[in-house]
């Protein structure tokens, strides 16, 4: 396998668990990107002060597979041992979107939802979903069902939608 196959086959891993396990854990969005720059920054260090080998390949290999790697897999372990299932049930707003131009501007719902009292404020993939709209049309309630992975983060994994008459828009 050469250098250019293993780039492709690991950018593709990183992006297949990047959608099904890094936006089903409950993070802050802002936190986790500070925390991101930070790994980048230590690693920057630690390479020129040559505490990491990034051997042949050079630093472009490693930022952009190597270390999109480690994290994803650390995210990967975190899913694959969740525990202890609980299930937690949110009202929601459908977020509306506009599209169009100064004469014509059309108003539409998208999948992405606000729940009630203001929960997983920053967790904008716990509240975003990659579904056809169809399934949440004419729902207003939203249950999940979390789990706690071994490093102690929270795992959506499953949700349903129902329709609910106390829950008012």
């Amino acid at each position: 396998m050469t250098k250019i196959d293993k780039a492709i086959v690991f950018s593709l891993l990183n992006a297949i668990l990047l959608v099904t396990v890094i936006f089903k854990t409950v993070l802050n969005f802002y936190l986790f990107v500070v925390v991101i720059l930070l790994l980048i920054v230590l690693c920057h260090v630690l390479i020129n002060k040559n505490r990491i080998n990034i051997g042949k390949e050079g630093k472009k290999y490693f930022f952009l597979i190597k270390f999109p790697l480690v994290i994803n897999l650390f995210f990967l372990i975190n899913y694959i041992t969740g525990m202890n299932p609980t299930k937690e049930t949110y009202c929601y707003k459908a977020q509306s979107s506009y599209v169009g131009s100064v004469r014509s501007r059309q108003v539409g719902k998208t999948t992405y939802i606000y729940l009630s009292g203001n929960a997983y404020e920053y967790e904008y993939m716990i509240r975003s979903f990659f579904i056809d709209y169809k399934r949440m049309m004419f729902k207003n309630q939203v249950t999940y069902t979390f789990e706690r992975g071994i490093f102690g983060l929270k795992i959506r994994k499953d949700f349903q939608f129902f329709y609910n008459e106390n829950c008012l828009e």
